[in-house]
């Protein structure tokens, strides 16, 4: 058995006979607490599949792997720093010892792990299209460990001590989905992540047995000479004491030098336009001018004095989710509606969409091409219910669909609109693309992140010149610099963490709290509560929430609230949550299925499932301001007693007392 330590890890592999597979990985804190299992058919390691497309056009594939036959194995140790694991004359197809892995551990002086894997094919028939690395087998037994899961919108949620789903699942990196997981056994973590700043397309793949990897589609994916020879980037295996904080803290360590985030704190950023951060409640409409006239009055009248944001769907011409992106002519009374809203101090935000185009116009014929193309070279069609036309997503690195998507953002910006929301980018993972024609390398690579880079520049920049602010679906990170704010709309559970809070607070604005209007006042307010303390701006409410006088009151309370301490929620940093001293009770919720406020059901898809569950009753969580300077402890009770709330934050211990349903700030230094 080979093995790596430094002071915080030590790594063992199986003998070269066996491979080199990763038998487990041990957290060296207080006890060495084991992470990873060596399966019946032996420990893994890497993974790597091979392309061949024959003259008649059928495409071969082989896949090798670290147990696979080779001429030889051996290893390099790179002082101590590390090591190279490398598989000599590896056979592909019917061609003999044409390939060579090396796959290389090294330990940074954070005294975290970086992995890499370099594979090295002569093969004139075969090349390399995927690869899975590193494979970590069964990190925990079922039920042993709380894995902070990755999910959308919220960056994740913490399943506790019990199975976390009942198959496989592949998240998909970069896209809504942070690019880690993390498992926890007591105060003992292993952490996983890919610190690609380059936003390569890849997956982490979560199999229901705890098995961990990161799968990687390769640039020109199966071209003989032209492939990539491996993912390009290092995946992170790291240490971890504490709870998710702790890899919450390690992952902001990493994207804060990442591209997107290189324009600073928003605060500091003159091409930011600080409206959207200080608008504390949405809603979400689907209806023409003069009814979001109407509502938006109205809502002013509940809220009068504070700014109120409504997402707009059918300004435009046609119905929702049909012809894309024939947008224009808008309906009658648009320009005069944005003014109204306008003159309320609100925001009408329009829809548009950033990737899709209708199969059912005729102009689809002329831009069939454009689109995202699978490996058999037809054009990908994605459907969004029975009743809405199928549609194709556009491959973001063609300068037509750059152009045709800055043409409509632009002309939306022309009808005096101070904002818009491009649907459906920050929600989706990176594709691949096996079109020729498009400029790009077939398969994977960075080129989907490249693509919309330079399509999202031109728009926020446009948008900016205006003081108007650009948003998206889902919470995808790398377009942080180009978009200012991310519609995270996905229904809550109580396992929730606010996991990109943690991350990005003080670089972006996260905005909608979902709601049912039949959810009873008690679980009303304990979601909305929560969500505020994370540095949510509330809403996506449905308009009926006005004629709720109950959850209104609320509402007011918890956005003046905000707008009092925008130095904290909006430009601040979320520090943590503080421990209470005491048992805290547990408040019982029912979110109801999303039927009324989402409206989902147009498209003719199911219901989501009704949440049952319970929320601690207090919630405490500490936030610096953002010149740094002050440290603040955000408290709430959202149970229907007063309640003494003793605490403790940094070694220092606390104790205040909370009337029903209040809040408060509580300065730290």
């Amino acid at each position: 058995m080979e093995r790596l330590e430094n002071k915080a890890l030590r790594i063992e592999f199986a003998s070269a006979a066996e491979g080199f597979g990763i038998r487990r990985i041990l957290h060296k804190g207080a006890a060495d607490t084991p992470f990873g299992h060596a399966c019946s058919a032996g420990a893994s390691f890497w993974e790597a599949t091979f392309w061949n497309t024959t003259a008649s056009g059928e495409k071969l594939s082989v896949k090798l792997t670290n147990l696979s036959p080779c001429r030889s194995r051996r290893l390099e140790i790179n002082g101590e720093t590390g090591a190279t694991f490398i598989w000599d004359g590896l056979d592909v197809g019917e061609e003999q010892a044409v390939v060579t892995v090396r796959a290389t551990v090294r330990f940074a002086a954070d005294d975290t792990s970086k992995w890499s894997l370099e594979v090295q094919n002569q093969s004139a028939q075969y090349a390399l299209a995927e690869t899975h690395y590193p494979v970590l087998r069964q990190v925990a037994a079922s039920g042993e460990a709380d894995v902070l899961l990755p999910r959308p919108d919220l960056g994740a949620r913490l399943v506790k001590k019990h199975p976390w789903g009942e198959r496989d699942a592949y998240f998909g990196c970069m896209g809504y989905h942070p690019m880690m997981t993390a498992f926890f056994k007591g105060r003992q973590g292993l952490y996983f992540a890919a610190h690609d700043s380059q936003a390569r397309i890849k997956q982490l793949v979560l199999s229901k047995e705890n098995d961990l990897s990161f799968v990687t589609p390769m640039e020109n994916a199966g071209l003989p000479g032209k492939a990539a020879e491996g993912p390009r980037y290092e995946v992170t295996v790291a240490a971890l004491t504490g709870d998710w904080w702790a890899a919450a803290k390690l992952y902001r360590d990493w994207a804060l030098t990442a591209p997107w985030t290189a324009k600073g704190p928003i605060v500091k950023r003159a091409d930011y336009p600080k409206r959207i951060c200080e608008i504390p409640l949405w809603l979400n409409i689907h209806a023409y001018p003069e009814e979001v006239s109407e509502t938006m009055t109205k809502a002013h009248e509940c809220f009068p004095n504070t700014p109120v944001g409504i997402h707009w769907h059918l300004w435009q011409h046609s119905g929702h989710d049909v012809n894309y992106p024939e947008y224009f002519p808008e309906q009658p009374g648009v320009k005069e509606s944005l003014e109204h809203c306008h003159s309320l101090g609100c925001e009408a935000m329009p829809y548009v969409n950033g990737r899709l185009w209708s199969v059912n116009l005729l102009s689809y014929q002329l831009v069939k091409q454009w689109a995202l193309t699978s490996a058999d070279g037809e054009a990908r069609v994605e459907r969004y219910g029975t009743l809405t036309p199928p549609m194709s997503p556009m491959c973001p690195y063609t300068p037509q669909w750059d152009d045709v998507a800055n043409d409509f953002c632009s002309r939306v910006l022309d009808l005096g609109a101070g904002s818009i929301f491009i649907d459906q980018i920050g929600a989706c993972s990176g594709q691949v693309c096996y079109s020729p024609e498009h400029g790009h390398p077939v398969g994977g690579g960075t080129w989907y992140y490249d693509g919309y880079q330079a399509l999202l520049r031109k728009i926020h920049a446009n948008y900016a010149q205006k003081n108007a602010f650009v948003t998206t679906e889902g919470s995808g990170e790398q377009w942080m610099n180009v978009i200012d704010g991310y519609l995270q709309v996905t229904r809550r559970t109580p396992e929730d963490v606010p996991f990109f809070h943690a991350v990005y607070s003080g670089y972006t604005t996260y905005f909608c709290s979902p709601e049912n209007q039949d959810d009873d006042f008690t679980s009303f307010r304990a979601a909305q509560t929560r969500e505020l303390l994370w540095g949510q701006a509330l809403g996506w409410y449905h308009p009926l929430i006005l004629e709720q006088p109950d959850k209104c009151a609320l509402l007011k309370k918890l956005a003046e609230f905000r707008q009092a301490h925008l130095d904290y929620f909006a430009y601040g940093s979320l520090l943590g949550e503080v421990s209470f001293l005491d048992s805290v009770p547990e408040v019982p919720l029912t979110w109801l299925g999303r039927k009324a406020f989402f409206l989902w059901q147009v498209k003719d898809a199911p219901l989501s499932p009704t949440v049952e569950g319970q929320l601690p009753a207090w919630f405490g969580y500490v936030w610096r301001s953002a010149a740094g300077d002050k440290t603040v402890v955000f408290l709430a009770n959202v149970g229907d007693n007063a309640q003494t709330l003793r605490f403790a934050w940094d070694g220092q211990e606390f104790s205040v007392t909370l009337a029903a349903g209040e809040l408060r700030a509580l300065p730290l230094t």
